[in-house]
């Protein structure tokens, strides 16, 4: 009965998609991307999950119903050099590889289920002013504050389980007929509908501070979104990902240290420096413990590890998911090595250099830093200035624990939506320039005459 309430829930957000207001497109899928895992499948061969459904069908609207915001999405974004290299990096692979035709369809779907992204949310935030996505998030945030203050309580995950039953397919790491639950006797650790606590983290540090630095916009009462921010930043914490609560506290930093003047600048600095000096030792320490998580020697396994498969390839790489394919074992940790002495290639840079050579992690780091670029020259816009703090956070993220469970998709989508609210922000600045300007020529010209 409950597997047919999720399916129900599915058809419905699906039905709003393709039968609903089209500029609210970018929504479904966004909402996709939270609720449903990316372990469950339709099909199996090809694999057809819930989330690539709501991605396709997405351009499948779009061309049909607002074919040029499409097209202003993908010739006119501000990413489509590297978008572009990125997807000509993936070819280039495939092909210098001899995977052929069916090594071209892997990589055109890899960049679609990855990069995709990024093109969808900037034609959503091209429409934010109807979306207003972020000005909706009270009440999820609320339910999913409820979900996982049960599943900390309980120490078991009944939601996760839930939803995967509800799908033909399972491939994930958990028993679904047993008890579902991540944590350790050395730490309590939550996923709610994600696939693992470092997913969860991710996901939560970019939430906050897309809240954080949309705060003077948000209709809702002071107390209440203090206790949204709040409510996500104890989230993050009962996650027990250390790398997401060190990616929001450095987001967190840069938000106060660039809004601030001269003098608290410089009082900042000051007192970041003494914190750091103090927290450091303790810091590395509490990294280098085995068998609780990832080590620092973990860490260096993995980087000599990737140099030996990198120099096998070091232009174009292996090949698209080659350490998925011969080096990992699939589950719901996404691509976790079988040998416990290297552990899962916690570094997107491990497996860019392995799987897609010089070419691929150049483009991959270009990306980044144009997204850097054109969001710092626009922080004054509050969607320029959340832009900044994800980008930064994320790709420091990325290069301590990886892209795993659909991270890197959540990332892109608030990323790109950003890109389009900045735009459209704008433009309406021109324009008020503009009005201004006209106003101010028709009363020179009435005090000349």
């Amino acid at each position: 009965m409950l597997s047919v309430f999720v399916l129900l829930l599915f058809f419905a957000l699906f039905g709003a998609m393709l039968l609903g207001n089209k500029e609210q497109s970018f929504t479904w899928v966004f909402v996709s991307l939270v609720l449903f895992p990316p372990c469950i499948y339709f099909t199996q061969n090809p694999q057809v999950s819930p989330q690539q459904v709501f991605l396709y069908a997405f351009f499948g609207v779009s061309l049909l119903w607002n074919r040029s915001t499409l097209m202003e999405g993908i010739f006119k974004n501000p990413l489509r050099i590297p978008l572009f290299l990125l997807l000509c990096s993936l070819m280039a692979t495939a092909v210098l590889n001899g995977e052929g035709g069916k090594g071209c369809y892997n990589a055109l779907r890899y960049y679609m289920e990855n990069y995709a992204y990024l093109i969808v949310a900037y034609v959503g935030g091209l429409c934010y002013k109807s979306i207003n996505l972020e000005r909706k998030w009270f009440y999820p945030i609320v339910a999913l504050f409820i979900l996982g203050m049960i599943e900390y309580a309980l120490k078991s995950n009944f939601i996760f389980p839930l939803i995967c039953k509800a799908f033909p397919f399972y491939d994930g790491y958990y028993d679904l007929n047993s008890v579902v639950s991540a944590s350790r006797s050395y730490r309590s650790r939550i996923f709610i509908t994600t696939t693992h606590p470092t997913v969860l983290g991710s996901f939560l540090c970019g939430a906050v501070l897309m809240l954080v630095c949309r705060l003077k916009d948000l209709p809702w009462p002071k107390s209440r979104t203090f206790c949204a921010v709040g409510g996500l930043l104890l989230l993050i914490v009962f996650s027990g990902s250390r790398t997401a609560l060190v990616c929001v506290l450095i987001g967190l930093f840069l938000y106060g240290f660039l809004k601030a003047g001269i003098r608290m600048k410089f009082l900042i600095l000051v007192v970041a420096a003494f914190a750091v000096a103090g927290f450091a030792s303790k810091m590395v320490e509490k990294f280098s413990v085995e068998g609780e998580g990832s080590s620092v020697s973990m860490r260096q396994e993995q980087l000599l590890f990737s140099y030996l498969q990198f120099m096998k390839s070091p232009i174009y790489g292996n090949g698209v998911r080659y350490t998925s394919k011969y080096v990992m074992e699939r589950d719901t940790y996404n691509d976790r090595v079988t040998d416990s002495e290297i552990g899962g290639l916690e570094s997107v840079i491990f497996f860019q250099l392995i799987d897609y050579g010089f070419v691929g992690i150049a483009s991959y780091i270009l990306l980044f830093m144009i997204a850097f670029i054109y969001f710092f020259r626009r922080r004054r816009f509050s969607h320029g200035m959340a832009g900044l703090l994800i980008s930064i956070s994320f790709f420091i993220f990325a290069c301590l624990s990886g892209e795993i469970g659909g991270n890197n998709t959540f990332a892109y989508m608030l990323m790109g939506y950003c890109m389009g609210a900045v735009k459209i922000d704008e433009e309406d600045e021109e324009k008020s320039e503009e009005l201004k300007g006209d106003e101010s020529e028709k009363e020179d010209r009435e005090a000349l005459s």
